[in-house]
């Protein structure tokens, strides 16, 4: 069930309604959310409920353990404990075919034969990474001391499922989501003209700029890039960057505007990313809690800034990787995990020898706009890779761009409409999408219903083949 089928919204219409009567008894409404939120999850495949709830259920008590264990050496014993068991669900699910088949290749080319096992059948369950992430974090929190268990434990599972968030986030910590739970939801006019705003947004983004363009131009060029000239290859390059931020910027943007409808306030998941000047501003604006995530749990349990520069660099690297593979069980999202490791290593290089050289950072207008081209077209290049196939796949897709070939028969008008609508509300002024949020707030009930119901019948009718949601593979 999408956050862009009509079920949807049929489901939290339903959830909406009947929650709010419960609104008044903390326990009955929890349990109503848990319920709905195991419901949401078992429309895909009811039997990896039982995954969801063991994982839920053994870090829940092994916080708590790790709260109570006197000696330090027992408290790192439980917390390794929480690593392997959520690293390994995410390791037998999502890589352990990947793994095999790469070693099975790589003996292959040393003169050994055998076949190493496969699991043919295992199929990965929804949104695992997002779940493991999410669970994982509260134990590390608790280990290091940074929260208080909660002994709540219905609360900790529907933390854990809440629906919202469990396809693809925003990845809540525990700190903020938990407490929401134990007070009374209160919300706004003010806050429900929000939520329904952002749905509305999510999914324009969605339905009429990512997958139009994933239909009419992406797909098309990265599918048989051979049968397409340079510029329509560029553009399909710039069709996919937008087409990935929208795609999923926009189901964040419905899954923070339905839980804002039912009182809850999850993070900011991203904020503007292709205005930012450098790679390190852009990875604090794209997919931000995943980039907080990493830099808390990963980058600093490598030792994160506080060691030498060269090991600064190391563990960036090494934390891209580990993002990169994330995303993704091929080959493809570890380049890219280690392209984006390397480009923040050199802006940090470059950041400490403008330091040392006791160089002012330039501010004016066109400095900022060639930053902000060469990160853009930084971001892009690494995005072929993500995209690609495979490493053949992303050649291709380089050696047609540097075929210098500039015929744009393929690029139609409503196509180049979308692209350059969408990159020029990207980058349109805060304070002008500021005073459209405003504008909204301020319509009347009618005319926002009015509108609402307008929008919804031209996406049905602007809507094609249906698109796959590409961060509900992660």
């Amino acid at each position: 069930m999408l956050f862009t089928s009509g079920n949807y919204f049929i489901f939290l219409a339903a959830v909406f309604f009947v929650y709010w009567l419960l609104a008044r008894w903390r326990l009955a409404r929890v349990c109503f959310l848990l319920a709905a939120s195991y419901y949401f999850y078992a429309l895909w495949n009811p039997k990896f409920l039982a995954l969801l709830f063991l994982l839920s259920t053994f870090d829940f008590l092994n916080a708590l353990g790790i709260h109570k264990a006197p000696r330090p050496a027992l408290r790192k014993l439980l917390l390794s404990l929480s690593v392997l068991v959520n690293v390994g669900a995410l390791f037998t699910f999502k890589y352990f075919n990947f793994f095999s088949a790469s070693l099975t290749d790589l003996l292959k080319k040393v003169g050994w034969h055998s076949s190493l096992p496969m699991f043919e059948s295992l199929v990965l369950p929804l949104g695992l990474s997002f779940i493991a992430f999410r669970s994982l974090s509260y134990v590390i929190d608790v280990y290091r001391g940074t929260i208080e268990p909660t002994r709540r434990y219905l609360d900790y599972l529907t933390f854990v499922a809440f629906f919202p968030t469990i396809i693809a986030g925003p990845l809540a910590r525990a700190r903020d989501l938990l407490p929401q739970f134990q007070t009374r939801p209160v919300v706004s006019n003010e806050e429900g003209a929000q939520g329904l705003f952002l749905i509305l947004l999510g999914l324009v983004k969605k339905i009429a700029i990512a997958d139009f363009l994933a239909n009419n131009l992406v797909d098309r060029v990265f599918d048989q890039p051979q049968l397409y000239s340079s510029v329509e290859t560029l553009c399909a390059i710039y069709g996919y960057a937008l087409q990935i931020y929208c795609d999923f910027s926009g189901y964040t943007d419905i899954a923070i505007g339905s839980a804002l409808l039912l009182g809850f306030k999850l993070p900011a998941n991203f904020n503007s990313p292709y205005r930012a000047v450098s790679l390190r501003d852009f990875w604090r604006r794209w997919h931000i809690t995943l980039s907080n995530w990493l830099f808390d749990y990963v980058f600093v349990s490598f030792g994160g800034l506080r060691q030498r520069r060269l090991n600064l660099y190391r563990n960036l690297i090494l934390t891209f990787l580990i993002g990169g593979l994330w995303h993704g069980a091929a080959w493809t999202f570890v380049i890219w995990g280690a392209l984006h490791g390397l480009g923040l290593s050199a802006n940090h290089a470059w950041g400490s020898l403008r330091r040392r050289w006791r160089l002012k950072p330039q501010q004016t207008w066109w400095s900022k706009g060639l930053a902000m081209l060469a990160t853009f077209h930084f971001v892009c290049l690494t995005w072929i890779v993500f995209r690609a196939e495979s490493w053949s796949h992303t050649t291709e897709i380089l050696r047609r761009l540097g075929a210098m070939q500039f015929s744009a028969a393929n690029l139609a008008l409503p196509v180049l409409s979308i692209l350059l609508a969408g990159y020029l509300t990207h980058w349109m002024p805060n304070i002008a999408f500021a005073r459209i949020r405003s504008a909204w707030s301020w319509l009347p009930s009618p005319a926002q219903a009015a509108l609402i119901i307008s929008v919804a019948l031209g996406l049905y009718y602007l809507a094609g083949a249906e698109a796959q949601f590409i961060y509900g593979n992660f």
